[in-house]
């Protein structure tokens, strides 16, 4: 089966899969541990933990705590900034096409500790403009989160345009880099918090980092911790992590050609189906992840596609895979002022290091046989 859904999660590099397998056999020791073992697997953890900011300018390796997942991530960096300032304010401003992590983690500080969730307009691309964000800014807004880009339609957002104005009014500002992290530059300089994931850019799962600005306080949602300076409860895998640092190691060595050779396919999907009325393509055309499609056969649920797809020897998928088995339509969609009998037809083809041409070209006749042998049993 041809593999077309990156976005989702990403096959372990051979590069990252030996050195976690060096690293679990002879580092294996608690790095908290005060014997030579342990400190010799501390030693490995701050190796690891220099990697991961050298790739992320103008990060410190002290900016970075390690997590079991992007998503935990996410949580916690929201949690702790919005509790450690909440005196500052009790408003956050957000999007309706942020990823579920970032819902759930804004939903606990709306129950549990009273702040307000105000949702920002987006405009036909998914994208918030300067302007929206402008004019929702008030004295109480304390902390903004916006996606870099979104995993279900592929924008990205503008966030140093955006950044420079929540600077100008000292709101923080966090943003879930987990679809871009090893594949496009992020403008760290203006966030003060970003989430991202191992198992997206070749790494293993069950591995997430946070970075948090060294300046900026943040409060410990397990109190009394004493792992990854408190921001997180458990023993530190390291050798997922050092697993981690070897993929992100290897993918920005050669980020760029890499996302240009992706770009290249992505761009000629699109054209391949130039022609077909009953095709559209969601997300802006330019401003976005260069290894992602996100499809509407019209008239067609997305998860019949995907389902034929599938059948000829196709992975793609119908969107976010943590919306799977989800019967309510999108968030991002419906934001966009798509109907839920059109946000149920999307489908999402996402590339990788393993995509040939002849794979593309592939799974464009397999869709177009699909469309037509539909159409015709209309």
């Amino acid at each position: 089966m041809l593999y077309f859904d990156y976005s989702a999660t990403t096959p372990m590099s051979d590069y990252a899969l030996d050195t976690y397998q060096r690293i679990a056999r002879q580092y294996y020791a608690n790095s908290q541990s005060l014997h030579t073992l342990g400190q010799e697997a501390e030693d490995v953890l701050a190796i690891s933990r220099r990697t991961i900011a050298a790739s992320l300018p103008p990060a410190r390796p002290d900016d970075i705590y390690f997590t079991g997942s992007g998503s935990e991530a996410t949580f916690l960096a929201l949690t702790g900034l919005a509790i450690a300032h909440k005196a500052k304010g009790k408003t956050i401003l957000t999007t309706e096409g942020e990823h579920h992590s970032v819902h759930q983690a804004l939903a606990f500080l709306h129950d549990r500790e009273g702040f307000h969730i105000r949702y920002l307009d987006v405009n036909q691309y998914g994208q918030v403009t300067e302007e929206e964000l402008r004019s929702a800014i008030d004295e109480d807004t304390v902390l903004v989160t916006i996606g870099h880009a979104n995993s279900e339609i592929g924008t990205v957002q503008d966030l140093a345009a955006l950044g420079k104005i929540l600077a100008d009014h000292a709101i923080l500002f966090h943003s879930d880099c987990v679809q871009t992290f090893g594949k496009l530059p992020i403008p760290l300089d203006v966030l003060t918090s970003a989430s991202f994931s191992a198992h997206k850019c070749y790494g293993p799962k069950g591995v997430g980092a946070a970075y948090l600005q060294h300046a900026v306080g943040w409060a410990s949602f397990h109190h009394g911790t004493t792992h990854e300076n408190g921001f997180r409860a458990g023993t530190v895998d390291v050798p997922a992590i050092a697993a981690f640092a070897a993929a992100v190691e290897e993918m920005s060595a050669n980020a760029h050609e890499e996302m240009s050779r992706l770009a290249d396919y992505r761009d000629e999907f699109i054209k391949a189906f130039a022609g077909h009325a009953e095709v559209c393509f969601e997300g802006h055309p330019t401003a976005r992840l260069p290894f992602h499609i996100a499809l509407r056969a019209k008239g067609m649920e997305g998860q019949l596609l995907m389902l034929e797809c599938n059948r000829k020897g196709f992975a793609i998928s119908t969107g976010s895979a943590c919306r799977a088995g989800q019967s309510s339509p999108s968030r991002t969609l419906i934001s966009l002022g798509r109907s839920a009998e059109e946000a149920h037809e999307l489908v999402r083809i996402t590339f990788g290091k393993h995509t040939t041409k002849q794979d593309v070209t592939q799974l464009i006749k397999a869709i177009k046989e699909i469309l037509l042998t539909y159409k015709g049993d209309e």
